[in-house]
């Protein structure tokens, strides 16, 4: 199960996830971390959240694993091309993307890796604080 079980605290995080994704797309720093990689890596945060809103007694690491497995999917769905001939439509580019970039797999493999760690550390501190 993961740590933080309130469903308003889930949602609030997923709202600031989405808002701090969009920021980094909009602003234009000249550092790839923040103008691109951060972008990625916290939309594979965003799918997890989704996960753990619609299946909040799943152990973390399940909510990670097909997190991962969704954000696998799209990206292998850009590869095929159809995406990138609906490219006009802000849905598909701002929702599915619209190319395949192994750049972008490494990117949700560091945003859930990420995901995993802070629910470890917040599992771990309130174990500590009940003990």
């Amino acid at each position: 199960m993961t740590i933080i079980n309130s469903v308003p605290i889930r949602a609030a995080a997923l709202a600031a996830v989405v808002a701090l994704g969009l920021v980094s797309r909009r602003l234009h720093s000249g550092f790839l971390l923040f103008d691109k990689s951060l972008g990625d890596a916290l939309y594979a945060v965003m799918v997890y959240l989704l996960v753990t809103l619609v299946r909040p007694k799943w152990a973390a690491e399940k909510s990670a694993a097909l997190a991962l497995a969704i954000c696998f999917a799209l990206e292998a769905f850009q590869a095929t091309g159809i995406p990138l001939r609906h490219a006009d439509s802000p849905i598909v580019r701002w929702v599915l993307g619209t190319t395949f970039a192994w750049h972008d797999v490494v990117c949700y493999v560091v945003g859930i890796a990420t995901v995993l760690a802070l629910e470890g550390l917040l599992a771990w501190r309130r174990a500590r604080a009940s003990a």
